[in-house]
């Protein structure tokens, strides 16, 4: 009864969930935060001081540029920005490939 009410309900996502494995990651994150004080976090949070320090010492990184609300930032911050959001889409790529690895290995340990 459950497996047809599944086939013939369509889910309802909301933005930025697009799937399944979207909400997943979502509510991974929610309830499990990055911030946390690994050594692991610890040294990515090294890695950015550098970045960012790096970033401020080259020409014209003090130059004030657009964010995303119309406010002005310099440039540094908002390249450091942009950065942070493409580690986030890959650790989101991360996360969900994983899930499929999960779910490929329960599959053939239940078909043993």
């Amino acid at each position: 009864m459950l497996e047809e009410y599944i086939k013939k309900t369509e889910p309802e996502y909301y933005p930025p969930v697009e799937n399944l494995l979207d909400l997943l990651y979502e509510h991974y994150m929610e309830n499990n935060p990055v911030e946390k004080n690994t050594v692991v976090g610890k040294e990515a949070k090294v890695k950015e001081k550098e970045l960012e320090e790096w970033l401020r010492g080259l020409d014209g990184m003090d130059r004030l540029v657009d964010d995303y609300v119309g406010d002005k930032i310099p440039l540094w911050e908002k390249i450091m920005d942009r950065q942070g959001t493409v580690c986030c889409t890959w650790e989101k790529t991360a996360f969900e490939e994983g899930l499929k690895v999960g779910i490929r290995l329960m599959m053939e340990v239940y078909s043993l």
